[in-house]
């Protein structure tokens, strides 16, 4: 079976699916939040001038670490276990697999870099 966020697809060809196709739709739910959410930033973080951009940026940094930290729980510590019980399979990850802890380092890298930036925009506002 092939676990991705449109859905669980049986491995043979022309076999039945074994769970509704709204079975994995928390799972593309999250996906797709996080990566609004990881665009915006990233928009933003170029036309970031003011105190109040930047920190309206680091909450939301902070919302997409809280969504991806979830997306990675429900895929690892749930569906991984419920796609595989039934059929006594073990999951093999692929490269695929990673990439929410790639995204995960990233966004915490632009939050640090952004809690850095809204100091120095205020200790020159304290300058002034």
């Amino acid at each position: 079976m092939n676990f991705n966020v449109f859905g669980v697809e049986s491995g043979i060809p022309g076999g039945a699916e074994p769970y509704p196709k709204t079975f994995s739709l928390p799972v593309l739910i999250l996906a797709v939040t996080a990566i609004l959410l990881s665009g915006y930033l990233a928009m933003g973080l170029f036309r970031a001038v003011k105190l109040s951009q930047f920190v309206k940026l680091h909450k939301i940094a902070r919302i997409d670490i809280v969504v991806i930290v979830a997306w990675i729980a429900v895929v690892f510590a749930y569906y991984i276990r419920v796609v595989g019980n039934p059929i006594g399979a073990t999951p093999t990850f692929k490269v695929g697999a990673f990439l929410p802890l790639v995204s995960l380092v990233m966004v915490i890298a632009a939050t640090s870099g952004l809690r850095k930036d809204i100091k120095k925009v205020r200790s020159t506002d304290r300058i002034r």
